[in-house]
């Protein structure tokens, strides 16, 4: 089903979020009204402050001059929550999910609200087609992760569309309380993703709209919220910031010549902006993944443009250990190419931006 490229009306679900402040943020540099899902009032004029200082540092509109909305919705699990927020948009980006919880110990307190919230935007979207056959909307957008597609393993191993990663969800159910938070957090990407497939597929008939999934992997770059301290940092932010700058060893950074899949946050914000636009993305499940690193590449990086923008101030450094084996881990891009044709930034862009943003915010 076609999208648009045309100015249009847009909601965006977790705007106050790391990645959803960044796509909307860059909807609304597009020309693009959106309307963005929040918790509160309080996190709504948070969410619109920032915007219009990033704004202000990066563009010539007046302070105000944005095409900005927001719908409180407090629960985003409750049954009909997103009945009224769908309503009168071309285009629905959903961004929140449960992050990672460490404090908790049953599974289901990341999985449910993961699989619930993706279900009720879709449940919503459907009941607003079978009132109305003039209903406007178009496409869902759905942020999910490459932890929905990587499985760990020995050796070289490239990944695509085609995988899928049922082995942490195997892990859940075997270990229950005992399972990694990260590992939780993987099923419940893989869960809701599935979930959002299958109620698609089962009502396709039904609707004019279609969906579309990207599925980014690790997420690094400047933030557009302002930062109290390196400890309020977006959790995929603050593991390279912790790594690369504090030279703290954080969970899942380590040893450092394992690699993983990134991307800039403004790259995957490009991305889901792009899915709203191309009529091609449409149905299909894209990989959006600049490459490879290995938290050593970071590590240089962070050395070679970090004296510039900290002058006097030391960062880590690090040696692959003898023995140490590398295990190395792909993306077929592709699709992404084919379709949506992300211009990504490179590292040592990320690294530089990321570090002259904390810079300016005395971090």
């Amino acid at each position: 089903m076609p999208a648009f490229t045309e100015v249009s009306s847009v909601l965006v679900t977790g705007g106050t979020g790391y990645l959803g402040a960044w796509v909307v943020a860059t909807l609304l540099a597009r020309g693009h009204t959106v309307k963005a899902v929040v918790r509160s009032a309080e996190k709504g004029e948070a969410l619109k402050a920032d915007l219009l200082q990033h704004i202000s540092q990066n563009a010539s509109k007046k302070d105000g001059d944005i095409a900005l909305d927001f719908v409180v919705i407090a629960d985003l699990v409750k049954d009909g929550a997103f009945d009224d927020a769908v309503l009168g948009v071309d285009t629905v980006v959903h961004v929140a999910s449960p992050a990672p919880n460490p404090g908790s110990t049953d599974p289901q307190d990341t999985i449910k609200p993961a699989v619930d919230g993706t279900l009720g935007v879709l449940m919503s979207a459907l009941r607003a087609s079978r009132r109305d056959s003039s209903y406007r909307l178009k496409r869902i957008v759905i942020t999910s992760s490459i932890a929905a597609v990587w499985t760990t393993g020995p050796g070289a191993r490239t990944f695509s569309e085609e995988d899928w990663n049922t082995q942490y969800v195997s892990e859940v159910e075997k270990l229950g309380s005992k399972t990694d938070p990260m590992t939780v957090y993987g099923a419940s990407k893989v869960l809701a993703e599935k979930a959002a497939w299958d109620f698609y597929q089962a009502h396709k008939s039904e609707v004019q709209w279609d969906i579309a999934i990207i599925n980014p992997p690790m997420v690094f770059g400047p933030a557009i919220q302002t930062p109290k301290s390196a400890s309020d940092l977006p959790t995929s932010l603050k593991l390279w910031w912790d790594s690369v700058v504090d030279g703290i060893s954080t969970p899942g950074a380590h040893p450092v010549s394992n690699s993983q899949g990134w991307v800039d946050v403004r790259d995957i914000a490009e991305a889901h902006v792009r899915a709203v636009e191309v009529e091609e993305a449409g149905g299909e499940r894209i990989i959006v993944s600049e490459g490879t690193y290995r938290f050593q590449e970071w590590l240089d990086l962070a050395n070679k443009v970090g004296a510039e923008i900290y002058p006097g101030r030391s960062f880590p450094t690090a040696e692959v250990a003898e023995g140490e084996s590398a295990s190395a881990v792909y993306y077929d891009t592709a699709k992404e190419k084919r379709i949506l044709g992300i211009k990504y930034h490179t590292k040592e862009e990320t690294t530089g931006d990321t570090l002259r943003w904390a810079a300016e915010w005395k971090l």
